[in-house]
């Protein structure tokens, strides 16, 4: 029989060692590390061996289990400068992250080991664990985990030998701590709602021994109350499961609610509860001991009252039990709300937490009434709220303080106002969403690269001419006198598939008027909405929906909508969908059309792919999916729909045009699908060539006209110039600009704000090609942070910065000298932790945002303070782009000319005559007649800035 592999454990703290014991009786060889001497000692005891440090203790070892306290001590294990077990694991190990953490922290981890370290043979699993010590010890922890599949069945005996449940979470790797974000919502909450009861069960003079087993047996009860409560009889605060655990846990869900927009009503006054009882010096307590924040006079009382002799306390009982109950009810619907938009079906919620420490015979009732659409049985909200309000009354009388009650008592009384009285208790779901929860479990699923030479033996061949079906949709599109595309683009790289056709940066009523009363069939609007938080993109977008709709009503237009998105998937995706169908409503089917042929983005089989110099890579396997902000799992469109919208649609609602049906059914096999659609469901767009994406615009036109259709869309670039009918033109060159040559003898600014990793490398190949004929000029951050400390305010700073006044006079005499000059910012992450020279009075004033918002807008001071008009203006990066036509020129309306390489769009700022009366905030348009480059941060081979700047560089 093969000897089982070693296993590294860091952590032996309560459940730890007791998990690291059962191992070793299992025959497992392992060696632990924790910073408590005393816990080493006795693994050794036991038969394990010990190591000095978390590097020495991974040496050799197959597996590492960390079983650590929070996020903060999981990076030191890993990451620390000369301990850290990043510098020795073993070849292929395989990291099982077994703390409760937040769900996006495993992947950050991995990709640290991955990117940072360079060790992509390391495999990680997250996976959390629940069931106290004793369970530990005895092996019969429940385990939820999630990964790759195939590493999970590597792992399973291990994660087997130490559970007695072991749960296998779809979704991948974050998953499990989903599921674990959710039970521990629930967990907290019962705990909470467990001592509030019991502290006021005592003040009102009931037998707390009898309450708890009245409890016991009624749908009042919880997995917590029937645990915790015997600590309060006994006054036992022996930290089984100590306050500050709750304290964590408690702050990772309310953060996650943060991250997602996500209200958390019951969550949050329960995180204050904990983050009270820690400030009053109960941290290293049990969590039972929550009670005597209820009871700040008498803290034993519950304890005390187990003697009590009332002669008639059974109404006092019974309205507790309801207070228990309802809480539950409140808790249960959004802590269900909160996994579906984590993207975690209610089944799978269900079946987990009813057997965990969040259960409650609320939460099952309530889950059950869900998962059967049953929004109307059982007591009414109206019924209740008023036998809440009786116990609100009952505590005022007795001035005892109910804090979860009273929160729930509110979300019933703004039930009841919104007109729900009548329903059931399920129905308070309406609160958190519009849509149902789903039932559907999120399976994401694994895909290969693919090399770009098989592609074309795999697909069928195309019959289509690119002159024919352009003069199609010229034809349909002209034919169409009254209807204009409207297409909002969240950052300015979404012309660069277009030209000839207006960019509107500002959408003021009678500018969108303008655009409407011209005869373009289109035009767009740049709303910048990526660089945005969520809630602030989805009121914008709204916003200058109302202003279309407006605009058009007062010209006779009809209009429909692009939200142009990125095509590596990053994007306020479901936000903007929800303001469209908030503000213009459901549109009879939503197109998905992320193809950019350009950038090499093709949609195959309903799978994402990203150019790679030879391969396609599934799009959830690039660093694009990897996004602080707008990261994934999915590279199938149908999964990513499902990830990111949650229940808004659900696999019903979703259809999609195969390659086979452009490419071989044509008009009719496309029209056959669109007309398929559910009504604002979801249609995705398969595209490889432009072919593609003509075909289904001309079946789209046809369609729309024949069936009097609505589509919306969300679309990459190149859908908007199929969809009007624009043909591909050559790359733009300086000469084919009559204002340019040969007057303009200035130099070009080319500015480089983007800082991912492909525009460093074009940064990088620029500097070197043209050597002495460019003057570099960076913006040292840390340097403006040194000179920020002698103002009040940034402003300021930006207005008397020496570095920058330095900068603004070498840049305005090379410009003026013809020279072309590249402004850059330093590319190291700047912090507050970072920056030592400063005074305590600076860093209390200063916020991590303003270091995010310092380059930036020392780049746009730059430009605003030129003294010369360049020849042109080259931006790398999206967001620097933005913020160079919008704050740089201050432009209002630029005309896109083409392309001045693939993906590259050149914007022509108006002339004078245009521009008389416009301005931004106050600022007068910089420069006219100036050619505007708009470099995107991922478009390009590593040479493929230099390049353009060459061909536009003064000869």
């Amino acid at each position: 029989m093969a000897s089982k592999p070693n296993v590294a454990f860091i952590g032996l703290g309560a459940m730890g060692m007791g998990m690291a014991v059962h191992l070793l009786e299992d025959g497992f060889a392992v060696t632990g590390f924790d910073v408590n001497p005393m816990a080493l000692e006795r693994l050794v005891v036991m038969g394990g061996a010990a190591a000095s440090n978390p590097r020495e203790c991974v040496q050799g070892a197959s597996f590492v289990i960390c079983m650590v306290a929070n996020s903060a001590q999981t990076e030191d294990v890993f990451f620390a400068d000369s301990t850290g077990a990043v510098f020795d694991l073993t070849q292929n190990a395989i990291v099982i992250l077994c703390s409760t953490v937040a769900p996006g922290f495993p992947a950050e981890i991995l990709g640290r080991i991955h990117q940072d370290f360079q060790r992509p043979d390391i495999q990680l699993l997250d996976c959390p664990v629940s069931g106290g010590t004793i369970r530990a010890a005895r092996g019969m922890l429940t385990i939820l985990s999630s990964g790759p599949t195939d590493v999970l069945n590597i792992a399973q005996p291990i994660l087997k030998s130490m559970s007695e449940n072991l749960y296998e979470i779809e979704g991948g790797l974050g998953a499990a701590n989903k599921v674990k974000l959710v039970n521990q919502h629930l967990a907290g909450v019962h705990i909470a709602v467990s001592a509030e009861a019991m502290g006021l069960a005592a003040t009102l003079g009931v037998n707390t021994k009898e309450f708890y087993q009245t409890v016991l047996k009624g749908p009042a009860c919880s997995w917590m109350f029937e645990n915790r409560v015997p600590h309060m009889l006994s006054n036992d605060w022996t930290p089984h499961s100590a306050i500050s655990i709750f304290v964590k846990d408690m702050r990772i869900v309310t953060s996650e609610g943060l991250l997602q927009d996500f209200p958390l009503y019951i969550a949050s006054a329960t995180e204050r509860l904990y983050q009270y009882a820690a400030r009053m010096g109960y941290e290293k307590d049990d969590d039972a001991s929550l009670v005597r924040i209820f009871l700040a006079q008498s803290p034993s009382l519950v304890s005390e009252a187990t003697h009590c002799q009332s002669p008639d306390n059974s109404r006092a009982s019974e309205l507790i039990c309801q207070l228990l109950e309802t809480v539950h009810t409140l808790a249960a619907v959004e802590a269900l709300a909160l996994g579906n938009k984590l993207g975690i079906s209610t089944n799978t919620l269900t079946s987990i937490i009813s057997n965990a420490a969040g259960a409650s015979e609320s939460f099952k009732r309530v889950a059950s009434q869900i998962l059967a659409g049953d929004l109307l049985s059982g007591y009414t909200i109206t019924h209740t709220r008023n036998k809440l309000k009786e116990v609100m009354t009952l505590a005022h009388m007795h001035n005892y303080p109910l804090q979860l009650t009273a929160t729930t008592f509110q979300l019933l009384q703004q039930a009841v106002t919104y007109g729900m009285g009548g329903e059931g208790q399920a129905a308070l779901l309406k609160l958190w969403t519009t849509s149902n929860l789903s039932t559907e479990p999120l399976h994401i699923t694994e895909y290969d690269p693919v090399p770009l030479s098989e592609l074309d033996s795999k697909l069928p061949k195309i019959e289509h001419n690119v002159e024919t079906l352009l003069r199609n949709i010229q034809n349909h599109v002209q034919a169409e006198q009254d209807c204009n595309l409207v297409v909002l683009d969240d950052d300015p790289t979404g012309t660069q598939t277009c030209h000839d056709i207006n960019v509107l940066t500002m959408w003021d009523v009678d500018l969108l008027a303008s655009e409407f009363r011209s005869e373009s069939k289109g035009f767009f609007i740049l709303t910048n909405s990526r660089a945005l938080p969520p809630n602030e993109a989805r009121t914008l977008v709204s916003e200058i929906l109302r202003n279309v709709s407006q605009a058009a009503g007062m010209t006779g237009k009809k209009f429909e909508v692009v939200l142009r998105g990125d095509s590596t998937l990053r994007g306020h995706f479901l936000e903007e969908v929800e303001s469209y169908i908030d503000t213009i409503g459901s549109p009879d089917a939503w197109i998905l059309a992320p193809f950019f042929g350009p950038g090499v983005r093709y949609t195959i089989d309903d799978v994402q792919y990203v150019g790679d110099r030879d391969t396609l890579v599934p799009a959830a396997k690039t660093p694009f999916a990897k996004d602080k902000t707008f990261g994934y799992r999915s590279s199938n469109l149908r999964e990513w729909i499902r990830e990111k919208a949650g229940s808004r649609f659900s696999s019903k609602d979703i259809l999609s045009v195969t390659l086979e049906d452009i490419r071989l059914g044509g008009v009719s096999a496309i029209e056959q699908k669109l007309l398929l659609v559910p009504k604002g469901g979801i249609l995705i767009v398969n595209a490889v060539q432009a072919e593609d994406m003509l075909m289904f615009s001309q079946a789209l036109l046809e369609v729309r006209k024949k069936h009097k259709l609505l589509f919306a869309y969300r679309t990459g670039a190149s859908f908007v110039s199929s969809r009007l009918g624009i043909p591909e033109k050559s790359a733009i060159l300086p000469r084919q600009i009559p204002t340019l040559e040969p007057t303009r003898r200035t130099g070009g600014l080319i500015i480089a704000g983007s800082y991912v990793p492909k525009s460093t490398k074009q940064v990088q190949s620029l500097i070197q090609r043209l050597g002495g004929n460019l003057t570099t000029l960076t913006v040292e951050v840390p340097a403006l942070l040194v000179e920020l400390q002698k103002y009040s305010d940034i402003l300021t700073m930006l207005r008397d910065s020496p570095t920058l006044q330095d900068i603004v006079a070498r840049a305005s005499g090379d410009l003026q000298n013809g020279k072309d000059v590249l402004v850059m910012t330093s590319r190291d992450l700047v912090t507050l932790d970072t920056i030592t020279s400063w005074t305590s009075e600076t860093s209390n004033q200063i916020t991590n945002l303003d270091i995010n918002n310092l380059a930036a807008n020392a780049l746009v001071h730059i430009v605003r303070h030129l003294s010369v008009c360049p020849r042109y203006l080259l931006a790398k990066g999206g967001v620097t782009s933005s913020d160079a036509a919008t704050a740089g020129i201050a432009i209002k309306r630029a005309k896109v000319l083409g392309q001045a390489a693939p993906g590259v769009p050149i914007w022509w700022c108006q002339s004078e005559e245009d521009l008389k009366s416009q301005d931004q905030g106050g600022r007068e348009v910089k420069w006219t007649e100036l050619p505007l480059i708009i470099f995107p941060g991922n478009v390009g081979d590593e040479d493929g800035l230099a390049d353009v700047v060459e061909q536009w560089t003064l000869r």
